[in-house]
């Protein structure tokens, strides 16, 4: 029973898997039906998510993303070297990994400097490292918040001070303030949306003039989709998130999710999420879902 409990462990194990938008920003906010890039590599053992573009040449696109290992089971921040003209992987480096999960390194440029602060959620605190160059090891700076939080992004684009948002319920977006004084952020606020549609799917950005933040929605599964909010401040200091498009994968395959959407140097980048063997997972799930599904499951428990 464990072989087969194994066995369809890895027939039916999940995929990311990150794409270029044809157009940039432009395409995403004005076009119905997207065209996507999507990255060419060969490696069946990982997969890569949760991706922010750090640098773009005439050649090259530079992404940072989480690589998760299917052998053991976490997730790791590595730097992607792509080719701008044929989409393919030339270079992977390991920038950042410990024993715990990291993924979503966000990006924060200051002072002709790069910081990154990634979700790691397991170690209690967000934390911010300084990017040294192409390969080379993340160098740790200093703790931002002494708090779990997914998915966490930095912005001073509202009241002319540092926030921070991020989530601990995917329905409740928390707000932090950074405190000069201790040189941290803590928690002010928390917004409740009544919906699975409060969690960072990428950085804040700026569109005709006018603030919107990708968001994650949930609900149903985890990352089904993103949706683009307008952000407006509010005359009582608050904020107003108003939906204005939302996005689904439009993969060949990975077709049940997507959630992260960023955008650098008139590059964007999105993930999707599908499963590794679709058609044996859609099998499966038919088979489930039937009365001998049923039948054997009940007599399973018997």
């Amino acid at each position: 029973m464990n072989v087969l409990r194994q066995l369809h462990k890895t027939i039916t194990r999940d995929r990311w898997e990150i794409g270029f938008v044809e157009g940039g920003i432009d395409a995403v906010m004005q076009e119905e039906h997207i065209k996507i890039n999507w990255l060419r590599h060969h490696d069946k053992n990982c997969w890569f998510a949760d991706p922010f573009v750090l640098d773009v040449t005439e050649s090259e696109i530079v992404v940072l993303v989480e690589e998760f290992q299917y052998v053991n089971k976490k997730g790791r921040i590595a730097e992607l070297i792509v080719d701008r003209n044929t989409y393919e992987l030339k270079e992977t480096n390991i920038l950042l990994e410990s024993d715990t999960h990291f993924s979503f390194p966000a990006i924060c440029r200051e002072g002709g400097r790069v910081f990154i602060y990634p979700e790691n959620w397991q170690s209690g605190r967000l934390s911010l490292y300084e990017y040294k160059g192409r390969g080379e090891r993340l160098e740790f700076v200093k703790v931002l918040c002494d708090e779990s939080m997914a998915d966490a992004v930095m912005t001073d684009r509202f009241y002319k001070k540092p926030l921070l948002f991020s989530t601990k319920n995917d329905a409740k977006l928390r707000i932090y303030s950074y405190d000069a004084n201790y040189d941290k952020f803590f928690f002010s606020k928390e917004l409740n949306f009544g919906k699975s549609t409060a969690r960072n799917a990428g950085a804040f950005f700026e569109y005709n003039g006018e603030i919107f933040r990708p968001a994650q929605v949930g609900g149903d599964c985890y990352g089904k989709s993103v949706e683009i909010q307008k952000v407006e401040e509010d005359s009582g200091g608050g904020f107003c998130f108003e939906p204005y498009k939302t996005l689904l994968s439009n993969h060949p395959s990975l077709r049940t999710g997507m959630h992260t959407l960023n955008s650098y140097k008139g590059v964007t980048v999105i993930d999707v999420h599908g499963w590794e063997h679709p058609r044996i997972v859609g099998l499966l799930t038919m088979i489930k879902n039937s009365a001998l599904g049923k039948f054997i499951k009940q007599k399973y428990k018997g």
